[in-house]
C-alpha cells in the first residue's frame, strides 16, 4: 500500500456499530498517521441485538445526532460487519479458473462443495497459494441481509457506503502500518462487552475467525463520557467488583485451549503451534482480562497495539478505536 504525505481523507469516515455503541473515526493523514477526529455514542439496549438492527427508528434518530455532532453529512462511509456473522473458509479452486472468474465459480459451488450457515451470502476472497493443479482461496462470507441492513440505514441518511470490512483484518492492517507484524502463528483475542472473537493468523493470513457471545446486561454498567469534549465514554459496573464483572468470560477462557489445539492438530497435524497471543477490544478491564488469558494460553500474551496515535489536536486516541483506525486505512476501490 502506498502512502503520500498528508493525503486528503476528508471525503471518508469510518463507523463501527455494536450492540451498545456507535464509534466514529476520520483520518487527517495516513503518513504520518494522524487522526482528524473521533467519537462514540452510547446505544440503549434493544436497538441492536447480537449485531442485528432491531429498532430502526431509534437508531435513525441517534444516527441523526451523530451526523450533526461528527459533521458526517454526505461523507462516504466505511463500516465493520459484526463479527458474529463472519465465516472464514479455505476453499480449493481448480487452476484453470481464471482470477476474475473465481467469485462466479464459488457462487456456483454454494450448497454443493461449499456450505455456509446462511443463505444469500455476500463474500470476498483472498488467493493465498497456487499450484499447477489448483489454487487455495480464503473466502470471507456474511449474510447479505445483515450487510444490506447497515448499508440501507446509511443510505437513508445520505451516507453512501464505500466499503465493509472484518474487525480482525482491520487490526492486522493497522499492525502492518505500524510495522508490528511478525512471521509467526498468532491468536488474536478481541474482548468486547458483548462478545469475544478469536482469530488465528499465520504470517499475514487470517486462517480462522470465531465469535462467541458474552452474557452482559448493559443496564448493570454506568456509562460516563470522559474527555473534555465528551468524545467517548467508559463503563464501570454499578455493583460488581472488576473480578466479578470478568466472570462472564470464564467460558471464553476455556475456549482458548480448544482454538489453539484446532490450529495445532486440525490445521497442522501437530507440526505447528500458536506462538503468541494478542489481545484487543473495548472492554474497560482489558488489561486484567489479558492477565487471565495469559494464564489460560500458556504462551506470551501482549496487547495487539501499544503505539499511541494522536489527533491533530495532540489528543491521544483511546485503544478502543484501534479497529476503526485500521478500517480507515482500507483502500476503497
Amino acid at each position: 500500500m502506498k502512502y503520500s504525505l498528508f493525503r486528503s481523507r476528508s471525503g471518508y469516515a469510518s463507523l463501527l456499530f455494536t450492540d451498545y455503541s456507535i464509534q466514529y473515526l476520520e483520518l487527517k493523514s495516513e503518513d504520518p498517521l494522524v487522526v482528524h477526529d473521533f467519537g462514540e455514542h452510547f446505544l440503549p439496549e434493544g436497538i441492536i441485538v447480537n449485531g442485528r438492527i432491531q429498532d430502526y427508528d431509534k437508531l435513525s434518530l441517534i444516527l441523526d445526532e451523530c451526523i450533526q455532532e461528527w459533521s458526517l453529512k454526505r461523507k462516504k462511509i466505511r463500516f465493520v460487519i459484526p463479527d458474529s456473522f463472519i465465516v472464514v473458509k479455505k476453499v480449493e479452486v481448480p487452476a484453470d479458473i481464471l482470477e476474475d472468474e473465481i467469485k462466479g465459480y464459488l457462487y456456483l459451488e454454494l450448497g454443493n462443495s461449499i456450505h455456509l450457515p446462511f443463505e444469500d451470502p455476500i463474500f470476498d476472497i483472498h488467493v493465498i497459494r497456487r499450484t499447477l493443479e489448483s489454487r487455495d482461496v480464503y473466502l470471507f462470507a456474511a449474510p447479505e441481509s445483515v450487510v444490506q441492513d447497515y448499508s440501507q440505514v446509511l443510505e437513508q441518511h445520505k451516507l453512501p457506503p464505500a466499503a465493509a470490512d472484518v474487525s480482525p483484518l482491520c487490526l492486522f492492517r493497522l499492525r502492518q502500518r505500524l510495522n508490528k507484524t511478525k512471521n509467526e502463528s498468532s491468536l488474536l483475542i478481541q474482548a468486547n462487552m458483548k462478545s469475544v472473537t478469536f482469530s488465528i493468523f499465520e504470517q499475514d493470513e487470517l486462517l480462522m475467525m470465531r465469535s462467541l457471545p458474552v452474557e452482559t446486561s448493559m443496564k448493570e454498567w454506568d456509562c460516563q463520557y470522559l474527555s473534555s469534549s465528551g468524545d467517548y465514554f467508559t463503563l464501570t459496573p454499578k455493583s460488581q467488583s472488576p473480578e466479578e464483572a470478568l466472570t462472564v468470560y470464564d467460558d471464553s477462557l476455556r475456549e482458548i485451549e480448544r482454538v489453539m489445539n484446532f490450529y495445532q492438530y486440525t490445521l497442522n497435524e501437530g507440526n505447528r503451534k500458536i506462538e503468541k497471543v494478542y489481545t484487543a477490544g473495548d472492554h474497560p478491564y482489558l488489561k486484567d482480562l489479558s492477565a487471565r488469558i495469559a494464564d489460560a494460553a500458556a504462551v506470551p500474551v501482549s496487547l495487539s497495539l501499544t503505539d499511541t496515535i494522536y489527533t491533530s489536536e495532540s489528543e491521544a486516541l483511546p485503544g478502543k478505536f484501534d479497529v476503526l483506525l485500521g478500517l480507515a486505512l482500507k483502500e476503497v476501490q
